[in-house]
């Protein structure tokens, strides 16, 4: 079952993945500035229309959407600067921060929290190092059996 699995799964290259997850953090810090834009001009806009009540409560709704927009922003530029550390890791004989890893149940990567990732017709689970699977696999070399899930997981490869 496990060779079997193997054979299935396409070589994936670790330095072409990070390009296209570094292109997809620029387009979403891209996406970002733009709303982060359109909402400030709206509330500079509602500044110059008339005050009362109804106009504290819109600048604040939208005040909040800016905060929202903002931390947004920041969380893909914080993603932006992780990606470009992930670039300058090299591969390791274990598991560790940065390792894509293909086991018989699939792919993971470890350092981005970006959930499922599809990638040359492979789905790449992309985990934080510090998610429960990341520890389970940390230090372990290919070969190495483990249980994730209650499943038995082989380690087939590590970039």
């Amino acid at each position: 079952m496990f060779f079997y699995l193997a054979e299935m799964e396409k070589d994936i290259s670790k330095a072409d993945f990070l390009d296209a997850i570094h292109k997809r953090v620029r387009n979403g810090i891209s996406k970002a500035s733009i709303i982060l834009e359109g909402i400030q001009e709206s509330i500079d806009s509602e500044t110059q229309s008339t005050a009362g009540d109804k106009h504290d409560t819109s600048r604040e709704l939208m005040q909040q959407e800016r905060n929202k927009a903002a931390q947004n922003l920041q969380n893909q530029i914080s993603m932006d600067s992780l990606v470009l550390k992930l670039k300058t890791i090299n591969v390791s004989y274990e598991v560790n921060f940065g390792s894509l890893v293909l086991t018989n149940l699939g792919w993971f990567f470890i350092g981005l929290p970006l959930g499922k990732i599809k990638f040359e017709n492979q789905e790449i689970l992309c985990i934080s190092g510090n998610a429960p699977v990341a520890k389970i696999l940390e230090r372990k070399r290919v070969g190495a059996s483990i249980s994730i899930n209650g499943k038995n997981t082989q380690i087939l490869s590590i970039k």
